[in-house]
Order: C-alpha cells, then structure tokens, then sequence
C-alpha cells in the first residue's frame, strides 16, 4: 500500500500567526485555496482507492476536489491537530514562544507528559495517533491520501518510523508538504517528506 500524507493548505490563522490547534476550525484562506488547488490538479491522475481526513474544516476542504471524485472517504477525529490549550486562537507572543521551546525540548528529551496549561501532551497525542497508524495497517486499499495538520504529522513521521516521539520535533512540514510512505505489510518506508513539487509557482516555493 501506498500512502500519501499531507498537511492542509494555508489559512488566515496560519499567514498571521496565530495559535491554531484541535479547538479553532478555521478554514482555507486565498493562498490555502491555491495550494490546494495546485496539489489536486497535480495528484488527479493518482489512482487513490480512498481518501483520509480529520474532522475540522481546514483539511476537509484542502481534499474536497479528490473526495467530488466519489472515492470512498472517512473522516478520524484522532487525526485532529494537537490541542495547544490556553494558547489556542491567541496571536503568538515572546511568552508563548517561550513555553512553546520549553514544550519541543521537554519532548525531544523523553517527558512525554509535558504540556502546555489545558493543552495535550505528547503521550496522548501519540496513543491517539497509534490508533489511527493500526487503521492504516488494517487497510486493503493500495493507494490512500490523507490529509491532517503540521503537528500530527510530526508525530505520525515518528510513529511509522518506528521512532521515539522524540523525534517528533524534528519534523516539519509546509502547508500542502507531502510525505509519502509504502507500506509492505510489516512496516512503513518513508518515500518522500514534506514534498512541493506540485507548488510551481514562485510565490509557493520554500
């Protein structure tokens, strides 16, 4: 099985810096729109048997084109994005940058239990993200796209590699990067990560 993931396109919380986790549904913004109209026209041809999302709007909408194409469609709430607590929907300042190194660090040096006030940590962001990795390994399907958000990305990079959540923070990904994973019935190999070549535009490159 072929599975191709990427993050949803640009929106305004996104171009203005503002906290957007599992409690803010906002949708596409001009530039998002775009990117996600580029990506569907460049993967139309993928012959994807089913299509992926998480619940919150910004992902439905970067995948509508493909699932107007009647591929079989499931929505996972444990594909949302992390919950980033009290920050959420908040401008990003010095003080939350601050507590948001602090959380990356916690992380990257094994206190999974780290989170910010009312947000998640990583231990449970990766059980809910292991729920949805054994739904991709029960899966007949040969080709799938999926779309979710930059942090749950992160995480599933490490879970299907294998990886410590750990690892988590060294991943990163544009809106509309695609990561693609072959899948051999055993394990998961990375193919390509944070991919753009479907953003040809001078405006939509890195």
């Amino acid at each position: 099985m072929l599975l191709y993931i990427y993050r949803h396109g640009q929106t305004r919380y996104n171009s203005e810096g503002i906290v957007q986790g599992r409690g803010v549904d906002s949708s596409l913004n001009e530039r998002g729109q775009k990117e996600a109209s580029l990506f569907y026209s460049y993967y139309q041809s993928q012959p994807f048997d089913m299509l992926i999302t998480s619940t919150l709007k910004r992902t439905i909408e970067t995948a509508a084109a493909f699932e107007k194409k009647e591929l079989a469609c499931v929505r996972l709430r444990d594909l949302e994005e992390i919950d980033w607590g009290v920050y959420e929907g908040k401008a990003a300042n010095e003080t939350m940058r601050a507590a948001y190194r602090g959380l990356l660090e916690s992380w990257s040096s094994g206190d999974y239990d780290a989170c910010l006030e009312q947000g998640e940590s990583a231990r449970q962001m990766g059980q809910r993200l292991q729920r949805v990795v054994q739904y991709f390994r029960s899966l007949k399907a040969k080709q799938v796209l999926v779309c979710t958000h930059g942090g749950c990305l992160g995480f599933l990079m490490a879970l299907l590699q294998d990886l410590p959540l750990s690892e988590m923070p060294t991943f990163r990904h544009h809106n509309t990067g695609l990561c693609v994973f072959e899948y051999d019935g055993h394990k998961f190999h990375l193919l390509k990560q944070d991919d753009l070549t479907h953003l040809k535009l001078p405006e939509f490159e890195k």
